[in-house]
Formats: structure tokens, C-alpha cells, sequence
């Protein structure tokens, strides 16, 4: 085989799409995954899977390998060599990666643990790779499948639904008292016995046994947990501080795994903020509905008709989806309005400190123009000022 066939062959092997740096960021991303996952998996005692690095990681060196060298820089020389560019800011990387404005501070390692940013960018990474295994994507499906377990109709499923997607966001940390609570309301059981509600919870938390009496160091806004020392919650739009929370247990208490934090609790405070407030329109003006369909978006606000107060296809649907990404390219790459969800007006919803984020908002116009026509990028204090003036009867829509 000459040197230009095994090139040619190698260039094959990742795609034609070398200068698409956001697809190399997102198998890198997926491979440290599998990477800190598999090390996670050792240090508890489990056996290897494998000797060998991601496909996914591979894949991605061999992108950067074609980048370097189309650039006329030197390729990185070894895996180690790539892993301490993870550590540097995109924009300071060997190899000149074509980037937005609001991305080039990110690191895809932070730490001794992925970034907010890697988090993000493995699980839009392809499906075949550690994001699989990743834990949200299992606690959602159980939390799914428990709530359709537990109504005889459609609005009975929506409220199991609500209550469960609620608990994971006001409870990162919870006794076993309180898990006794959340098992007393769910109490459906499989052909073993075993509660649908505790298999959803096992895949969401991890334990920590005490005998006694338990406190540890919590967020005092979010509710995160913290180590000792920390000065400040870390939290994306957090300004919370690190408090003292005690724990009245029988034996122990549960926090919520990482990947459940980073992926549904924090997206979620946004969420709950906005439910918060929508909950006190003028009733009668306005019917606020949480994560509608299951989830086909995450806040409406049905405005009815005065002529026909009780009749939905006579309302005026205001829908949004409310989404804290730290890119805002992937964001607006990623997007996609659910088709479930009618609406006369449909937003994207950011959180207050992505709204006033330098280039954030630029950022992901850009990219979601063709993309997802007709829905309007709005900070989640506008969607509330402008929900209630419509309630109220004024809006400049």
C-alpha cells in the first residue's frame, strides 16, 4: 500500500468534514467520558472493560492529526500530548480551531473532571459511544417510563411526570426519611416487587451510609453538593454559598450522581425560577403548564379565550423551551422545536447569566437561523414580563 493510500484511507476513517472543529470537540468530549467512566468503574472495584482508548477519542486525535497538518503545523505526536491540550482553552489549543467568540475560554477538562462544556458536547457526540452510558440518559427513561406507571389518564401520567422531574431539581441531596416519603406516593411494583419509583431513584443517586445523624456541605441556593473549603457553589448563574445541611436520617442519605446534576438539575433551576413565577399570573388569565406532553416543551402558559374560557383550542398558547448550555454554537446546533408543541408564540428561553453572557446571544442566532424559524432567543425576565402584561392584557406581540 503507498504512503498516499494509507492516508487516503486514514482520512476516510473520520469523514470528509475535517474542518467541522465542533464534531472533533464532541468525540473527544465522548471519549474522556468513557474514559472517567471506565477509571470510575476500576476505582470501585470493577474489572477493566477494555485496554483500549474510545473509538470515539481515536477517532477524534485522527481529526485533529488531518487539522494540524492541513493548517501546516505539527500534529500532536501521542494521546497524552492531546490530553493536556484539554485542560488549555479552546483558543489556545496547537491546532487553530474554528470556534465562536463565547466558546474559545472552554476546556474540555477542568480539574480531574470534564468540563460543563465536555458534559455538553459528549452527549451531542454520536449515540455509539460512552454518552450511552452516560447516567441521565437512563434516570430520564426511568422517570418516563415510572410516571406512565403510575396514572389511568393522560393528566394523572403529567402529574407523576411533574412531581418526579421536580423532585430531581429541589432535591440533590435527600435522607432516606425522605426517599421513604417519595416511595409512599409512587407505590406501582414489577413482577418482583420492586417499587418502578426506587428503581428510577437508584439510577439518579448514589448512597452514603452514616448510622446516624448526617450533615455535609451543601449550595445554599441550589442545593448542590459541595466540598469542604470551597469558597463558591461553582454552579453555572449560581450565587449561592456553601452551608451546613442536616440531615435527619435512619441510616443514611443519597446525592444525586454527577451526570444527573450537571444534565437535569442545573438546566432545571431555570425552569423551576420560571414556574415559580408564572405561578402567580392572574388566575383566570392564565394557566401555567409544566413540561406539557411529557416534555414537548418545558413551560406554556395557556391565555383562554373570554368567550370560551374552558375550551384549550380557543386559547392563546405561549410555549418555551428553557435551556442552559454553556455553547451557545452547540446550542443553536442542537435545537429543535418539538413538533408536539403548538403555539401562536414560541421561545427559546436563557437563563439571565447566558442572556448577558458576552457574544452569547450573537452567538447562537447565528446558528439556529434556518434552523428553527419562528422561535423567538429571550431571557427568562423578559418571558415573565411579557407573560404577565398579556395576562394583564398588554403585550407588544
Amino acid at each position: 500500500m503507498t504512503v498516499h493510500q494509507a492516508a487516503h484511507d486514514r482520512l476516510a476513517e473520520v469523514g470528509s468534514n475535517i474542518a467541522d472543529d465542533y464534531m472533533t470537540l464532541k468525540l473527544l468530549a465522548a471519549g474522556l467520558a468513557r474514559i472517567l467512566w471506565e477509571r470510575q468503574r476500576v476505582r470501585e472495584g470493577a474489572e477493566p472493560t477494555t485496554g483500549l482508548l474510545p473509538q470515539a477519542w481515536r477517532t477524534g486525535v485522527t481529526r485533529l492529526w488531518w487539522r494540524a497538518l492541513e493548517q501546516g503545523n505539527n500534529p500532536p505526536v501521542s494521546d497524552m500530548e492531546v490530553f493536556a491540550w484539554c485542560r488549555l482553552p479552546l483558543g489556545c489549543w496547537p491546532v487553530r480551531l474554528d470556534v465562536s467568540d463565547s466558546d474559545v475560554e472552554s476546556l474540555l477538562i477542568d480539574g480531574e473532571e470534564l468540563s460543563a462544556f465536555a458534559d455538553e458536547a459528549a452527549r451531542l457526540a454520536a449515540r455509539s459511544d460512552a454518552e450511552a452510558e452516560l447516567t441521565e440518559n437512563r434516570t430520564f427513561a426511568k422517570l418516563q417510563a415510572t410516571a406512565e406507571l403510575h396514572g389511568r389518564t393522560e393528566e394523572e401520567v403529567q402529574q407523576a411526570y411533574v412531581a418526579l422531574r421536580l423532585f430531581l431539581i429541589e432535591s440533590p441531596v435527600v435522607s432516606d426519611l425522605e426517599l421513604n416519603k417519595l416511595t409512599g406516593r409512587f407505590k406501582e411494583v414489577d413482577r418482583h416487587g420492586y417499587l418502578y419509583v426506587r428503581d428510577f431513584f437508584d439510577s439518579a443517586y448514589q448512597y452514603r451510609k452514616t448510622g446516624g445523624p448526617a450533615s455535609c456541605w451543601v449550595c445554599s441556593d441550589c442545593g448542590n453538593p459541595l466540598h469542604e473549603g470551597i469558597e463558591m457553589c461553582g454552579t453555572p448563574g449560581c450565587t449561592g454559598v456553601p452551608v451546613v445541611k442536616k440531615l435527619k436520617v435512619l441510616e443514611g442519605y443519597y446525592v444525586q450522581h454527577r451526570g444527573v446534576r450537571v444534565c437535569m438539575h442545573d438546566p432545571g433551576l431555570v425552569e423551576k425560577r420560571l414556574f415559580d413565577a408564572l405561578g402567580h399570573l392572574p388566575k383566570g388569565r392564565a394557566r401555567l403548564h409544566k413540561w406539557p406532553g411529557m416534555d414537548a416543551c418545558d413551560v406554556a402558559v395557556e391565555f383562554p379565550d373570554p368567550a370560551a374560557p374552558g375550551d384549550p383550542d380557543r386559547s392563546e398558547w405561549w410555549a418555551g423551551d428553557a435551556k442552559d448550555y454553556t455553547s451557545a454554537t452547540m446550542l443553536g446546533r442542537s435545537f429543535k422545536w418539538d413538533q408536539r408543541m403548538r403555539a401562536r408564540h414560541r421561545f427559546l428561553i436563557l437563563p439571565q447569566h447566558r442572556f448577558e453572557q458576552k457574544h452569547y446571544v450573537d452567538d447562537l442566532k447565528r446558528e439556529m437561523q434556518g434552523r428553527s424559524d419562528g422561535v423567538r432567543v429571550i431571557s427568562e425576565g423578559d418571558f415573565v414580563s411579557q407573560a404577565r402584561a398579556r395576562a394583564l392584557g398588554s403585550t407588544s406581540w
